[in-house]
């Protein structure tokens, strides 16, 4: 009996690469196209019953061993690996880990840190010493994680607040809630304000004050608090001016956390005047990269805006970012001060749009009257 022959791989003479006959591709899709009009003609005489088209099967690549892991477990790998480009790696991957409940845990897991020490204490409580915000001991949270978690795509206020009112359900019990200091108040512009603005704040606060209220409804009552302190434009200047700002905001994300460029660029809408309010309040500032450029062309956005209150808004937003202040250079202040002279004077436009680059103006006149470049 004659041993059987084994071939080793590798082994012989390699057949050489030829590339793939055109004619064979053409003769499928011909094919292809003769069928759908076969049955495209048996459709139009009624008798599509008795054509039965051919399906097109599509060979799937078969899913790795780690797309056959249990959702549960690529959620695990996915919230300790702190890595956003992990659901990219894969469509399988992605799919798992696109549902909204996993995106709650997922910004839970990176604003935990942060709300574990600092929820429902007013940011002029934290600010202590000279670069606390370096003290990432302090002040818990990944600034990094924060960042790629603000800046992705699914992200939006919504989920953020929603985020918040499961954590502070399953840890925030017995904890303490302070409201900050009214602005209406802080400006002593009361006379020229709503009565119901010299109230305190929506509640007195408390324990067990934002199970009751929830996340949503004290960030709603601080975003009409602000909106409504606003009728006196050289109080609230002069109060941001005085740095008392911190009084009237959290620490609700790392110091550090590099808020998304698209807030800063625009276009705006009053969702992303909600949301850039709660960057303020939540304690965010602008980073060492995001430059003039980005907020200047940001600016020009906001004053194409067809609606006065929320130009009125979003110009008092950039002005408490610092934006007109030592964030843009001198020059464009005073090229955006010009343009905001002539548009206020010009007789064509609509009165509406003459208030808006009146109180342009008068906020850039403000800030570079009081800039630092300048009195040295």
């Amino acid at each position: 009996m004659k041993l059987t022959l084994i071939k080793p791989k590798g082994r012989g003479r390699k057949k050489r690469w030829q590339p793939p006959d055109p004619q064979r591709f053409r003769r499928k899709r011909e094919e292809e196209a003769a069928e759908e009009e076969k049955e495209l003609a048996a459709h139009q005489d009624g008798n599509s019953s008795h054509v039965h088209r051919r399906r097109r099967i599509k060979t799937r690549k078969p899913p790795a061993l780690i797309e056959q892991l249990p959702a549960e477990i690529l959620e695990r790998i996915f919230l300790m690996s702190e890595n956003l480009n992990f659901p990219k790696s894969s469509i399988r991957i992605g799919c798992s880990l696109s549902g909204q409940s996993f995106l709650s845990e997922l910004v839970i897991s990176a604003f935990a840190p942060t709300w574990d020490l600092w929820f429902g204490c007013p940011r002029s409580q934290i600010k202590s010493y000279v670069d606390y915000a370096k003290d990432d001991l302090r002040l818990g949270g990944s600034p990094g994680f924060q960042t790629a978690v603000l800046a992705s795509r699914w992200a939006n206020l919504p989920l953020i607040l929603r985020a918040q009112k499961i954590w502070y359900f399953r840890h925030g019990a017995a904890r303490y809630f302070q409201h900050t200091e009214n602005w209406a108040y802080a400006f002593n512009v009361q006379n020229n304000l709503p009565l119901d603005m010299d109230e305190p704040l929506h509640a007195g606060g408390g324990f067990d004050h934002a199970a009751a209220e929830d996340a949503g409804a004290c960030f709603d009552a601080d975003w009409e608090q602000f909106k409504n302190s606003g009728s006196d434009t050289r109080a609230w200047l002069e109060y941001m001016a005085e740095r008392k700002l911190g009084r009237t905001g959290y620490l609700e994300m790392h110091p550090s956390a590099q808020m998304p460029n698209h807030l800063i660029m625009g276009p705006y809408d009053w969702d992303k005047a909600r949301w850039l309010y709660w960057f303020i309040r939540g304690g965010a500032s602008l980073s060492a990269t995001q430059t003039w450029e980005l907020s200047k062309r940001g600016y020009e956005n906001i004053m194409k805006l067809d609606d006065p209150e929320l130009v009125f808004q979003l110009i008092r937003l950039f002005s408490l970012f610092g934006i007109f202040g030592q964030h843009w250079p001198r020059f464009l202040v005073v090229e955006k001060l010009e343009e905001a002279e002539n548009n206020s004077q010009d007789m064509r436009m609509s009165v509406d749009s003459t208030q808006v680059w009146d109180f342009a103006q008068r906020v850039l006149l403000y800030h570079l009257e009081s800039r630092s470049d300048d009195k040295r």
